[in-house]
């Protein structure tokens, strides 16, 4: 298509929006007036318009201008098209400023199943007319490509990318295990002393895997597991440790009612892993929709953490 083309379809829209001007102030100085235009400019686009249609659509007088028969039926079609304009763009208008809408949410299965668990209820009831979908997954998603609002990660490292980022707080990871469990081993004091343990594992890598924890007067010591189990479903996970399975490093949030109950221990309890960030992440501040805006907003507000005593302990903003 040649630029010439392409320049007058640009102009096709403003071309029927004076001819309708025109037709419902009864003249072309009355439609300039509404306008706010010269007439003369007015005037040659809707020149333009029957110039280009090839056809006469109104009938100029001294005194008036009227439709003529085929300019009558354009001009209902001009009012349909320029009726669903007004329409969308009142729509645009309200999704721009109230929160309306689907919203997509990635988040990683564990955070899924304990924090969003409590806080989407909630947030749908104060937003009625938002709709949320949680992508449950470990995996982390191209917001882009997946058409994902916005993404909840956790990293013991943040990695240079071109997301934008909120932070929502950290938290750590603890060893645990059944009691019966524990009576069967030696005294467990230093982490060294669980190497070889069955270990039960949540990252999905099958890899021999390796933390780094902390510990009494900020000690430091790499552990390495081979695990005899592991999956993303941390439920899974805590039922084995409570069956006696083997030991697991868990968020405190996951295992703070089992061990409340008595089903678990904390293990090597001086000793914790790296600390876990977690952020919030989205593409761009500018030009989110208002839904979009509003669930950061209230997840920043509401998202906490259960320490191990089941005291909420809200995470820094």
């Amino acid at each position: 298509m040649s630029s010439r083309r392409k320049g007058q379809r640009l102009h096709d829209l403003n071309d029927l929006l004076f001819f309708a001007a025109v037709v419902e102030h009864s003249g072309f100085s009355a439609a300039a007036r509404a306008l706010n235009l010269p007439k003369s400019s007015v005037s040659r686009h809707v020149g333009r318009l029957e110039d280009r249609l090839g056809v006469r659509l109104l009938e100029r007088s001294t005194r008036n201008v009227r439709l003529t028969e085929i300019g009558s039926s354009y001009y209902a079609r001009c009012k349909a098209i320029l009726s669903e304009l007004e329409t969308a763009e009142q729509d645009l208008a309200l999704l721009r400023s109230d929160p309306i809408g689907t919203i997509r949410i990635s988040c990683p299965i564990g955070l899924a199943q304990n924090a969003l668990a409590r806080i989407v209820p909630g947030f749908l009831a104060d937003y009625p007319l938002v709709r949320v979908q949680i992508i449950a997954t470990n995996r982390a998603v191209d917001l882009i490509e997946e058409k994902v609002d916005v993404a909840i990660r956790a990293r013991t490292r943040l990695n240079d990318e071109t997301l934008t980022m909120r932070r929502l707080g950290s938290s750590t990871l603890v060893f645990v295990a059944s009691p019966n469990f524990v009576a069967r081993q030696p005294a467990l004091v230093h982490p060294s002393d669980i190497t070889g343990l069955p270990f039960l594992s949540f990252q999905e890598d099958t890899a021999r895997q390796s933390w780094t924890l902390t510990g009494p007067d900020d000690a430091a010591a790499v552990v390495a597991f081979d695990p005899i189990l592991w999956t993303s479903e941390f439920s899974i996970l805590v039922e084995a440790a409570c069956a006696g399975t083997g030991i697991s490093l868990l968020p405190t949030e996951v295992v703070a009612r089992p061990i409340t109950e008595g089903r678990l221990l904390r293990v090597l309890p001086g000793w914790c892993s790296e600390e876990v960030t977690l952020h919030l992440v989205f593409t761009t501040r500018r030009g989110l929709a208002p839904a979009v805006r509003v669930f950061i907003d209230y997840l920043g507000d509401h998202f906490v953490f259960r320490d191990l005593d089941q005291r909420p302990a809200q995470l820094l903003a």
